[in-house]
């Protein structure tokens, strides 16, 4: 049914929720995890456009965030794997750090034949309005299927 299970991570224990779900769906379904987190700085202090994601690169910030989300996919790894390297549901997983803005890189990862798991805190109204969501978008654009897990307290 599905080639891989598409995970995407933010750092985040909602996110992370996701995971648990992503993983256990991978096991039954015996299919790989491929573990995606997006270095994007541009929310920090740039505004979101081009011009402010290639001045982030510029800048250093963005070669910062991309060891901190390669090192933090480590982290999950070696946690799925468990104490021996060989047993446990990250045997077979692989990681994926994409460097731009979330969205359109989530987008890009996932092909057709994946299913897409990702957390939404399931904002609404003037909430999702100012904050965004990731998630509205790329379900919008992405061809493959997506799950949402949503915040436990949405």
């Amino acid at each position: 049914m599905f080639e891989r299970i598409v995970v995407a991570l933010d750092g985040s224990e909602l996110a992370e929720g996701a995971l648990a779900v992503a993983g256990e769906l991978a096991g039954r379904l015996g299919v790989p995890l491929h573990l995606v987190r997006v270095a994007d700085t541009t929310w920090l202090r740039f505004g979101a456009n081009e011009a402010a994601l290639e001045y982030a690169a510029l800048g250093g910030e963005l070669n910062a965030e991309e060891a901190a989300a390669r090192g933090y996919l480590e982290g999950v790894l070696a946690r799925l794997v468990g104490a021996d390297g060989t047993n446990g549901p990250g045997a077979g997983v692989t990681t994926e750090v994409r460097r731009g803005f979330a969205g359109r890189e989530l987008v890009a990862a996932a092909r057709s034949t994946d299913l897409l798991v990702m957390a939404s805190h399931g904002r609404s109204g003037p909430a999702r309005l100012l904050l965004g969501s990731v998630a509205e978008e790329v379900t919008r654009r992405v061809a493959a299927p997506v799950l949402l897990v949503r915040s436990p307290g949405a």
